[in-house]
């Protein structure tokens, strides 16, 4: 069950390169309509299918003759600064998903434990009210209030914005990890709830076992199948939101770089192609849709460790 999850996941990410490839390949000549003395009139675009193959023909062939992705920027060949970048950006990403996933989990065990008590309004509803608010204004919301509490004495100088500086790496990752913590804290509390009334917590409780043990023995084990299940959509969210983060803090890593290549120039001449930074942005898809391949991945590795059915099946 599992390396045959694990061969699909391949093949579902081989294609999903071929499709991006597809889009950032596809050709991009414009005819324009001009009028007295050159003047713009209108533009037209008409799609070919021997283009779009020759694009992919010369890209191919351009990452053979050149053995990588070419030119040389900033001292760095393309392929060694879209790998920089990445790593860049994982150093930010990898952490606030395991934060993200292992808060989230004892911020569910929590709401769970006091639903009932006179301190519940701290439990689920906050969960819930977090996961309402967009990202964007609690990201600036967070930085203006550093900048108050600085300017009022009540916190110490941090840096909120800049590449290189420490205090902006670990904003960054407490930015991306909101949402994945209060999105699996949700998932934990209504697994374990779920779970309520089952026979195998009757048994137990018969026996004598406490409820603590009820919990964390039995009770969890068969959550993480459910919650294991979300790692993807936890990766997706949290790399859709880097870009935000990282324009926000000034963070120059991977995704403002391909948000960069794939840009619209904000300018055009008459006769001019609208191209983008093609060789960088294939460079950034695929080690970006590598990331979401192996969150999968790891996702069906887990869930056969905790779940003998999922294993077997």
């Amino acid at each position: 069950m599992v390396l045959r999850s694990i061969f699909q996941q391949t093949l579902l990410w081989l294609i999903t390169i071929i499709l991006f490839l597809s889009l950032l390949l596809l050709p991009r000549s414009t005819t324009y309509q001009t009028g007295a003395g050159g003047m713009y009139v209108s533009a037209s675009y008409n799609y070919s299918v021997d283009a779009h193959l020759k694009q992919f023909k010369d890209f191919f062939q351009y990452i053979k003759d050149k053995k990588g992705l070419g030119t040389v920027n900033n001292g760095y060949s393309l392929t060694e600064n879209v790998w920089r970048t990445f790593q860049k950006s994982m150093l930010i990403t990898i952490p606030a998903l395991l934060l993200g996933f292992f808060l989230g989990v004892a911020k569910g065990i929590f709401d769970y434990r006091i639903r009932n008590r006179r301190g519940r309004l701290f439990g689920v509803s906050t969960t819930r009210f977090f996961l309402s608010i967009p990202d964007l204004f609690l990201i600036i919301a967070l930085q203006l209030l550093i900048m108050e509490g600085f300017e009022a004495g009540l916190l110490p100088h941090i840096i909120v914005y800049g590449s290189d500086q420490p205090s902006v790496v670990l904003l960054d990752i407490i930015f991306l990890s909101i949402y994945p913590l209060f999105y699996i804290a949700n998932i934990t509390f209504f697994s374990i709830r779920d779970e309520q009334g089952m026979d195998y917590i009757r048994t137990a409780f018969s026996k004598g076992t406490s409820s603590f043990k009820v919990l964390y023995r039995h009770v969890l084990k068969n959550c993480f199948v459910k919650i294991l299940s979300h790692t993807n959509t936890i990766t997706l969210y949290t790399l859709s939101n880097l870009f935000i983060v990282e324009f926000l803090t000034n963070y120059r890593g991977a995704a403002f770089f391909f948000y960069e290549t794939v840009m619209s120039p904000k300018y055009f001449m008459v006769g001019q192609d609208f191209t983008i930074g093609v060789y960088p942005a294939a460079g950034y898809v695929i080690l970006f849709t590598a990331v979401i391949f192996l969150a999968k991945v790891l996702s069906v590795i887990g869930r056969g460790l905790v779940s003998p059915l999922e294993r077997n099946e």
